[in-house]
């Protein structure tokens, strides 16, 4: 992996709720792979720590992909873009770059991964995000604004796709902040599904 791409305000609902404009054109930041967490499907329960000195952390459930170097789809799975909502909100309001909201430690959470040739109507399957056990999130991917597809010849017109890259696909409504102890499940249908307990310092 050379990079996490990540789409911003793809679904219209999300974008509502914090108060943004829906984007003509995809909303493109980078995450380091140095900031990725990946799940090991072999736990029954996967352990993230955090740090919370930064202000409040809020979960993103997206559905995300797998790429090769030519732009296909190798491979799906459902991943969480944590962000640091309060200092997202201030360097928009200043208008700077917010990509120091995204980057941290353990804030690109990576599911595991499901080759695309098992599930290809992935985007008509509801995916779904719990925390404590009530539902926070659901959607499915075919609700995005913009495709996968779309999203994948966008930022290939930005800058080169390697072998391995990560695209996440932006979040639906529902996002909130995550507290200490608290237990995440992701699933979608009966494809996917694991859980975390995040743990804040």
């Amino acid at each position: 992996m050379d990079k996490i791409i990540c789409i911003g305000k793809n679904y219209i609902e999300h974008a509502q709720e914090l108060g943004d404009a829906v984007p003509e054109y995809p909303v493109v930041f980078l995450k380091p792979p140095s900031v990725s967490f990946a799940v090991d499907q072999r736990l029954e329960l996967s352990h993230v720590h955090l740090s919370s000195r930064r202000g409040k952390i809020h979960y993103e459930c997206e559905v995300i992909l797998k790429l090769s170097r030519d732009g296909e789809i190798q491979a799906v799975s459902l991943g969480l873009d944590l962000t640091l909502r309060e200092l997202q909100a201030d360097l928009k309001k200043k208008g700077l770059p917010w990509e120091a909201a995204k980057v941290f430690s353990s804030s690109a959470v990576i599911g595991p991964w499901i080759p695309i040739r098992e599930f290809p109507n992935y985007l008509d399957e509801e995916f779904q995000f719990s925390l404590n056990g009530t539902l926070r999130q659901k959607a499915k991917g075919k609700e995005m604004r913009f495709s996968p597809d779309q999203c994948i010849h966008f930022t290939s017109s930005l800058f080169p796709i390697m072998d391995g890259d990560v695209l996440f696909t932006g979040t639906p409504a529902g996002v909130g902040a995550i507290e200490d102890g608290q237990i995440a499940q992701l699933k979608w249908g009966d494809r996917l599904s694991y859980r975390l307990q995040f743990h804040l310092s």
